[in-house]
């Protein structure tokens, strides 16, 4: 009898469980459909670090890139990842995307300066320390004169090769994660390329 108890019991709490499923609705499991990426998303406050704002660039980036393709952001991320079937329009709108993302934020007034951006570039630097006390020694409107936000991320966009992060891409879950550190590591070589004395 013992023996029958323990399978009883267990029967007994799925059917429970599956009950309560039910009556809360789990029978009629109606998926969701996906965000339309023509229709603008809210943009939430992003801090004045290009970390941030990268993930901002490429979430914008992506919807700005399916909306060209007339496909979903979650169809274009699992595109993106197949490399060996890759149609050669999906790079192309996806490095436009990014642009109109920069375009986007710049509009809204949502890019940060990149003086205040430049304490984040210094501490990944690997200058002497009287390099970098020189560059913080640049009063912030010169350093923001010499290099406005968006034409800097523009530039750094332009100089992604997104076909070979694409291919080195393995698992679709990272294509945020490739893209956002893509963007920050560029920006930061042209921000300390351009302000190293």
């Amino acid at each position: 009898m013992r023996r029958l108890a323990l399978p009883l019991i267990a029967v007994v709490l799925v059917a429970a469980v599956l009950g309560i499923q039910v009556a809360a609705g789990g029978g009629h499991y109606v998926p969701l459909r996906p965000a339309n990426p023509c229709t603008p998303r809210p943009v939430s406050p992003t801090p004045a670090q290009l970390e941030p704002l990268a993930e901002q660039i490429v979430l914008l980036g992506l919807d700005s890139a399916a909306c060209r393709l007339g496909i979903s952001r979650e169809r274009l991320v699992l595109a993106l990842a197949e490399t060996r079937s890759l149609d050669p329009r999906e790079p192309a709108a996806l490095k436009a995307g990014l642009v109109d993302a920069v375009d986007a934020l710049d509009r809204q007034g949502r890019l940060p300066k990149v003086s205040q951006l430049l304490p984040q570039a210094l501490d990944q630097a690997n200058f002497p320390g009287i390099v970098k006390t020189i560059i913080e020694a640049i009063p912030d409107p010169v350093v923001d004169n010499l290099l406005p936000t968006a034409p800097l991320l523009r530039r750094t966009i332009a100089g992604l090769d997104i076909n070979r992060l694409l291919y080195e891409l393995n698992d679709p879950g990272q294509l945020n994660s490739v893209l956002q550190s893509a963007i920050l590591q560029a920006a930061l070589r042209q921000i300390l390329d351009r302000l190293q004395p």
